[in-house]
């Protein structure tokens, strides 16, 4: 029986590896704006010393194009790009083993959690297949790395209730989750406080008889915690939450605009349209959607650089076990609560910390604005799967009959790995062909074309309209970093809160409704990447080659313009 454990712990492994290294490279079909950021940000360290902004070693985080991402997935990438290059593979390949990581991470929380194997074992398989876990796993997501160290920080905290020695290395994972993704640094020291609240009782005893563990674990916050809750001050830090939080520049103006709009009084109005009131119903209505079982289940989000469209981040057969799980969590979470005379069940401590992570794990998901987060509410992971292995085996443990179990646990199985397939074949067929224009499909090509040909013209003009354009020109050259920083051609700007690339070394880059009036006196020979049919059609300008998306609309046209030959 142990060995079959075994084998079934390494097929299950298997697959999530499979799944998440096949064609790496290929799946998603491009590299986005982000992508190549992190990648060129950290080959230009390990060549310089300095990031692509000649800023040396970041600690926190990197200015990217002014969105300042945090930098430890950018740090954990360059021993890839060291040793293998520059390339789609070296990139992606830390958000792969951390999305792989998760996997196995998953099955030893589902241990301390359930004590329970056959519970572990669903856990981890469902880890492994879910849309939630797999899709942001092959895609460099700061959000992956993130809760891979975030969910091992959590298993040794929780073994830490029994074990003290578990402390500092569940204070360490969770603390280096922070310098990951911008949401850690909101929900880690929150959860922790939560934590040493919720089992004080259970770890005073154990810390007064190791007092070293609880003072490496001190030690380990002092050092990586505060600096980064002093960072959290930074208008670096801030400077993505500024545009994405409930409370912001353009909803302002809204609650302005609906004030002067309102037709009864201006009293009413300020108390109807108000700071305060937008942040509780957006709030309240986020945290709804959560439980929504049309988005969860069904359509989630409708950013197809986080899912595929039409799909839920959750199967659909999972749902009547998702909402018993978690109503089985919290009834065990009331009963296990100081002042509930009922039965406390065993382990009542660890209900109510789930019921907190998910609530704290959502919070920096549902006081932003926008689409439904999938990637901001990485947080919460792998509970919404605990919740469907607590409510699965408690929807079996009605059926008496043995046989009776067997079949019903089949027919779940089957329907899953069928519904799983059909996602699967989604992702690396319909969707990778339909929607590679939402992967910013055409740089690699078309960079590749003006690399071949590009000492035949003296100027380049490349259109902004699919994203920064000298990223991906930076990125698939490469460029040699040195000579990007020390160009005296580099033009570059700051408004509306991002940085501008303009123009280096004979590249410009134009906004795409510029194009027509910047090439309209053009008086030496250039190359021109524009959208499709935006160019002026005069004798000088000759159509030389159109870049696909891969359903065939176009993506680029690139002509020659002022051809002296």
């Amino acid at each position: 029986m142990k060995n079959k454990k075994i084998l079934l712990f390494f097929l299950i492994a298997l697959v999530a590896f499979f799944l998440r290294f096949y064609q790496l490279n290929k799946f998603p079909v491009a590299l986005n704006w982000d992508e190549v950021s992190h990648g060129y940000n950290a080959y230009s360290l390990i060549s310089t010393g300095k990031d692509q902004w000649s800023t040396s070693w970041p600690i926190f985080n990197f200015r990217a194009y002014g969105d300042y991402p945090t930098t430890l997935n950018m740090y954990l990438s360059m021993p890839f790009i060291y040793f293998f290059g520059i390339n789609e593979w070296t990139i992606r390949m830390v958000s792969a083993l951390c999305g792989f990581g998760l996997v196995i991470v998953a099955y030893f929380l589902g241990q301390e959690i359930f004590k329970n194997k056959n519970k572990s074992f669903l856990l981890m398989f469902l880890v492994t297949i879910s849309p939630w876990t797999f899709f942001p796993s092959r895609g460099v997501f700061q959000s992956t790395v993130a809760q891979f160290f975030f969910s091992l920080g959590l298993l040794f905290l929780i073994k830490a209730i029994k074990k003290i020695k578990f402390l500092p290395l569940g204070i360490f994972f969770f603390s280096i989750s922070t310098y990951a993704y911008h949401n850690s640094k909101i929900v880690v020291p929150i959860l922790l406080l939560i934590y040493f609240i919720i089992f004080f009782k259970e770890l005073k005893q154990k810390i007064l008889k190791n007092k070293k563990f609880f003072i490496i674990s001190l030690l380990i916050l002092s050092v990586l915690i505060i600096p980064q809750l002093i960072n959290n001050f930074n208008k670096d830090a801030q400077a993505r939450s500024r545009w994405v939080f409930v409370i912001n520049p353009a909803s302002i103006n809204v609650i302005e605009n609906n004030r002067n709009n309102y037709q009864g009084s201006q009293l009413v109005a300020k108390l109807k349209y108000n700071r305060a009131t937008l942040f509780t119903t957006t709030v309240t209505q986020n945290y709804l959607n959560f439980l929504n079982p049309k988005i969860l289940f069904f359509n989630s989000t409708q950013n197809y650089q986080f899912n595929i469209p039409g799909e839920g981040v959750l199967y659909s057969v999972c749902l009547p076990f998702f909402y018993i799980g978690l109503i089985i969590i919290i009834l065990k979470s009331i009963k296990s609560l100081p002042f509930f005379k009922g039965r406390c069940p065993k382990d009542g401590g660890v209900f109510i910390f789930l019921i907190f992570w998910f609530l704290i794990g959502l919070a920096p998901a549902v006081v932003t604005t926008g689409d439904f987060p999938i990637i901001r509410a990485m947080s919460i992971l792998p509970l919404p799967q605990i919740f469907i292995v607590y409510g699965f085996f408690k929807t079996i443990s009605f059926l008496k009959n043995p046989k009776t179990k067997t079949i019903f646990t089949i027919l779940f199985l089957i329907i899953l790995i069928i519904q799983s397939f059909s996602y699967f074949k989604n992702y690396f067929n319909n969707y990778a062909q339909n929607y590679s224009s939402s992967w910013q499909y055409g740089y690699k090509e078309t960079v590749n074309y003006i690399k071949e040909n590009y000492s035949s013209y003296d100027q380049i003009i490349f259109t902004k309209k699919y994203g920064e354009a000298h990223e991906f020109v930076l990125f698939y050259w490469p460029w040699n970093p040195s000579s990007y920083q020390a160009d005296s051609n580099l033009n570059w700007d700051f408004h509306a809160d991002w940085y501008w690339v303009n123009a280096f070394d004979k590249f410009k880059f134009v906004n795409d409704w510029e194009i027509q009036k910047e090439t309209e006196s053009v008086n030496k020979k250039t190359l021109l990447i524009t959208s499709p049919g935006n160019y002026n059609k005069s004798n000088n300008t000759l159509l030389i080659k159109t870049i696909y998306f891969l359903n065939q609309q176009p993506a680029f046209d690139i002509l020659i313009i002022n051809d002296q030959k």
